[in-house]
């Protein structure tokens, strides 16, 4: 499995002369649903009624204010792309690699239902369905609905209309497993937002996606969500660093450019060793912190950032010390989510 992905963005100012760096990792996080090792083989199924009416109902307002400028309201709720979906789905549980096997059958299993219906597999349908597949189980997509409001309004600071549609995307999925009874459905919620900017009214709104984008885009990002409860997945995040105060701290953040972080944690331990205010230790522990993350000692971080937490106190640095408190509160996240991530990566020996 990868490492940390290490990005450089640029500088900004922090506690006055002080500059930090910003960077951004990846890391590994565990699905929200854990499978035993001996289920390897996956077949992801549409089990959304076909052909049920796009539901839709608009609610427009309409306002002048004392500018005599329009104010923009709509409210739509669609039935979502099931097939989109499906095979977003699919997709993503195959990129992850975590399963050996993942097979899609995005035909809507419903479509022969001489009454429209919405309901769970049989565990008939279940066993036909894993045999016929050669799978070991299903995930069965079986709702999707979405709710699309868009706005506009002048913004008085730019002088511009901004328009914008906020997309909360609902679905329901559903694990089969053969021989068993199914589980209780699984409820995914989500959004998906656009936004867009005109010399009037109308300009920023039809700037905005119509009804067609709206529900494949929001369907697609359905899937990809969705695959987040089933398999360990990775998330971004900023970090922040401190580069200058000494010559140690100056090259220890050049080591950082490099992401050569065991030369970079000697430079800021040597920094922390030589310093005798608190102001410098703050500095150089929040950064060997950092360097102990990146080097995927989440224990020996959270003893670092705790220390710079400290030191920011002693020395009356409110915004350090509160970076460091936001920080703290990263790494034990992930320090609480790492035996559950241990726990599901053992069908690859641990290997991530």
């Amino acid at each position: 499995m990868k490492k940390a992905l290490l990005i450089l963005f640029g500088w900004v100012m922090l506690a006055g002369c002080q500059s930090i760096g910003y960077l951004s990792i990846d890391y590994l996080l565990p699905a929200e649903m854990s499978f035993p090792n001996e289920l390897k083989k996956v077949a992801v199924v549409n089990n959304v009624v076909e052909g049920s009416p796009t539901r839709l109902s608009q609610l427009f307002t309409d306002k002048q204010d004392v500018n005599t400028q329009m104010q923009y309201h709509k409210t739509q709720y669609f039935s979502g792309n099931s097939k989109i979906a499906t095979e977003s789905l699919a997709q993503a549980l195959a990129d992850g690699n975590y399963f050996d096997t993942v097979i899609i059958c995005d035909s809507a299993l419903r479509v022969d239902d001489k009454e429209a219906r919405r309901q769970s597999l049989t565990l008939d349908e279940v066993n036909e369905l894993t045999q016929q597949l050669d799978v070991d189980f299903l995930i069965a997509l079986e709702n999707l609905e979405i709710r699309a409001e868009s706005n506009a309004a002048p913004d008085y600071y730019t002088g511009v209309f901004v328009a914008n549609t906020d997309t909360k995307v609902s679905s329901t999925v559903r694990v089969y497993l053969p021989q068993l009874s199914s589980r209780s459905p699984i409820n995914k919620v989500d959004s998906i937002f656009w936004q867009s900017f005109g010399d009037d009214i109308n300009e920023s709104v039809h700037e905005l996606p119509d009804n067609h984008t709206i529900v494949n885009e929001a369907s697609h990002y359905a899937g990809e969500f969705i695959a987040k409860t089933f398999i360990p997945y990775w998330e971004s995040a900023p970090r922040y660093y401190f580069n200058n105060g000494s010559v140690a701290m100056r090259d220890g953040a050049y080591f950082v450019k490099e992401d050569k972080w065991d030369e970079a944690l000697k430079l800021w331990q040597q920094a922390f060793d030589e310093s005798k205010n608190s102001k410098k230790k703050m500095y150089a522990s929040y950064n060997i912190a950092l360097g102990h993350e990146m080097l995927d000692d989440i224990e020996q971080a959270i003893e670092w950032a705790t220390k710079a937490q400290q030191y920011a106190i002693q020395a009356n640095q409110g915004e350090v010390a509160q970076l460091a408190s936001i920080y703290l509160q990263q790494l034990n996240s992930r320090k609480q989510s790492y035996a559950s991530l241990k726990m599901q990566m053992q069908r690859f020996n641990e290997d991530f």
